[in-house]
Parts: C-alpha cells; sequence; structure tokens
C-alpha cells in the first residue's frame, strides 16, 4: 500500500523533510544481504503470490539491473537471452557509420530493457509498451 501511495503522491509530508523527500518506514529497510531480506534463503520454493508482493527499489538503473541479474542468477533453471536490435534505421548513411552495433549495445534508455535480456521461468516480466504493434505483444 506504501509504495502506491508513492506513485500516487498520497504520502504525508513529513514536517522537518524538503518537500521532494520521502521517508521510508524503518520495517521497509534491510540491515543485511539485500535480496536475502526481501527473498528470503527460498527464492525457488516461493510461491507466485509471495514473490508478486516483494519489491527492491533502487534509485538509478545501473542499480536495478544488477540486482536483477544477481536475482535471476539465483533462480534454478535455464536462462534465456533475448537480444535488443543491432542497427538503426536511417535514410542517411552517416548515421550508420555514427552508430555501430557496439555503441547500441551499451545503450540502456530509461525505461527500456537491456541489450541482453536473461531470463529464467519464474521471473516477472511487466510489459509496458508495445514496440512493435504489428506484431502483436511479444
Amino acid at each position: 500500500m506504501w509504495l502506491l501511495n508513492i506513485g500516487s503522491c498520497n504520502l504525508p509530508e513529513i514536517s522537518g523533510l524538503p518537500c521532494d523527500s520521502i521517508e521510508i518506514p524503518q520495517q521497509m529497510v534491510a540491515k543485511e544481504n539485500l535480496i536475502e531480506a526481501i527473498y528470503s534463503e527460498h527464492l525457488n520454493d516461493m510461491e507466485v503470490e509471495q514473490l508478486a508482493k516483494r519489491v527492491i527499489l533502487a534509485p538509478i538503473n545501473k542499480k536495478k539491473l544488477e540486482l536483477n541479474r544477481s536475482i535471476i542468477s539465483k533462480l534454478q533453471d535455464v536462462p534465456h537471452t533475448f537480444h535488443s536490435s543491432d542497427s538503426i534505421i536511417s535514410e542517411d548513411q552517416n548515421d550508420l557509420q555514427n552508430y555501430p552495433f557496439e555503441f547500441l549495445h551499451d545503450l540502456t534508455p530509461s525505461g527500456m530493457t537491456p541489450h541482453a535480456l536473461m531470463l529464467k521461468k519464474g521471473v516477472f516480466l511487466m510489459l509496458l509498451r508495445n514496440l512493435n504493434p504489428k506484431q502483436g505483444f511479444l
């Protein structure tokens, strides 16, 4: 519920805190290994409903990607890696030379997945937008 209140800007103002700050409740602050505190040592044994009620927030995408990789590596099963596009679409031939695929692979714009997205059975995936509506949901 607290997370939903953040998203809808319904948290009460705390005197003494700047207006663009929030206070994180103490019971939501991990004092030990963050992944084990949130998902316990029995990550593979947890029911989907239990997993869906747990979340780790990170202030920057780089940290979030590191946490995701670490959590996914703890899951049993064979990983499947999905890759983003290796090229750009442009009428200007200079653009094709200015944006080599190595450069494109390093980009992870806000709200987008990394070039190499590793998934395993049991990993939650949220489809925020369909980038190719002609092909349907992928």
